[in-house]
């Protein structure tokens, strides 16, 4: 009865051990993947905008005094230089205002002429009086009346000059008023357009209602980009990085360019109505190198790709190709941490790592990697790996599960030429 205790007890322990066996003692799968060789590589990183073409020499041509258009000299597309007129408005009723503000200064001046004959009148016979009192022929209060004359006649011969000086402003006013009628192109260019016609109001204004845009001239030689960059990629935006430029017009040919300007202040746009949200941007302006002979207007959308790092034949790899531990990241402990003062214990860090799979002799090497700058399609290693190996790059379903130690077999083994 003992042995056969045992023997059961035996009976149960093999019946256990045979799926252990049979897993230490069957054959490992072999992982099919792709692979490439690792490679220098040009990297240039990069931050994407968007905005349009607009020209950097423009002028809005306004009006500053209400007319009717009477005449417009120039058409859309003429050339103009500065100072020339290209507009002019109905001045009837400010020769009128002239006209009648020149007979004006010219009365101020009779005034003034008749002001000092009577101020030399008045002095005149102040000095006959002082004469006969003198001779105590004219009591005291005669010559106190005739110098007060003569001061009175002064006040008014300065009250005349003052006068004239006055309406000799105004005269000047309504002349700039007058001289404002005629539209003269501010800048030497081209007119790029004319939005109003013979017959209609210009209105002097600064609210965009109709009528208070005349005509736009911009020097066409100087149309760059301006782009909107996310706040949250502008710190790396620095002058003179190089911007490729593509068109709505011409989407499969590139612009190149640099970063001219960067702005202080933030441009914000609501992103609702409620103005719970609100996306903030910074527009930067690039300036255009060459336009390629390609017929670019004022206006038209681009995108723009701007380089803000660059990495000359860098050891690169895929970037479906890096892995990280961000699902199980390792936890160990922070030296630099301050402990608790009630347990003593440090701080736990998260340590967050990146790692790539390399085909060593079929199988599959975890190599731990510190990346660089990268690109859409590239990124940079600094450490870990090193030129002519075959790093795992695919496919991803199977890399993202892989671990250290299985077995591979690369199904189309590339090498990458350096770029």
């Amino acid at each position: 009865m003992k042995n056969k205790k045992w023997w059961g007890i035996a009976a149960v322990v093999l019946l256990l051990a045979i799926p252990v066996l049979q897993k230490l003692f069957r054959a490992q799968p072999v992982i099919e993947v792709e692979t490439e060789v690792v490679a220098p590589h040009e990297i240039k990183s990069s931050v994407l905008a968007s905005g349009n073409l607009v020209y950097q020499e423009q002028a809005l041509l306004s009006p500053e005094v209400i007319g009717k258009v009477t005449d417009i000299y120039v058409a859309e597309g003429d050339k103009v230089q500065r100072g020339q007129v290209v507009l002019h408005l109905d001045d009837q009723t400010y020769r009128a205002e002239v006209a009648q503000q020149e007979a004006a200064v010219m009365q101020q001046k009779t005034n003034i002429e008749h002001q000092q004959v009577s101020l030399e009148s008045q002095q005149n016979q102040l000095k006959r009086k002082e004469e006969l009192h003198d001779k105590k022929m004219i009591a005291d209060q005669q010559v106190d009346d005739a110098r007060y004359a003569v001061e009175l006649a002064k006040v008014d011969l300065r009250t005349s000059r003052e006068g004239l000086s006055q309406a000799e402003a105004v005269l000047r006013q309504n002349r700039e008023r007058l001289e404002k009628t005629n539209i003269r192109a501010p800048m030497t260019g081209t007119v790029t357009a004319l939005d109003i016609k013979v017959g209609e109001t210009a209105v002097a204004s600064q609210i965009g209602i109709a009528g208070s845009s005349l005509m736009t001239i911009a020097n066409t030689s100087t149309i760059m980009a301006e782009v909107n960059v996310d706040e949250a990629d502008i710190a790396g935006i620095k002058l003179g990085q190089e911007v490729s430029i593509h068109t709505a017009a011409y989407p499969d040919t590139a612009l190149t360019g640099s970063v001219q300007s960067i702005p202080l202040s933030v441009k914000r746009n609501d992103a609702s109505t409620s103005g719970i949200s609100q996306a903030r941007s910074y527009t930067i302006k690039v300036k255009l190198e060459s336009t390629r002979n390609l017929t670019l207007r004022p206006g038209m959308t681009c995108r723009a790709e701007i380089y803000t790092a660059t990495a000359n034949q860098a050891l690169a790899v895929p970037v479906q190709a890096i892995m990280s531990n961000n699902d199980e990241k390792t936890v160990v402990p922070d030296a630099g941490a301050r402990s608790s003062p009630s347990s003593g214990e440090a701080k736990p860090l998260v340590k967050e790592e990146s790692y790539v799979f390399v085909n060593k002799d079929g199988v599959a090497d975890k190599r731990i990697v510190k990346t660089g700058i990268s690109d859409d399609t590239r990124q940079e290693v600094v450490s870990g790996i090193k030129a002519g190996d075959a790093v795992i790059v695919g496919p991803y379903k199977v890399l993202r599960h892989m671990a250290s130690g299985d077995k591979v077999k690369a199904e189309a083994k590339t090498e990458a030429k350096s770029q």
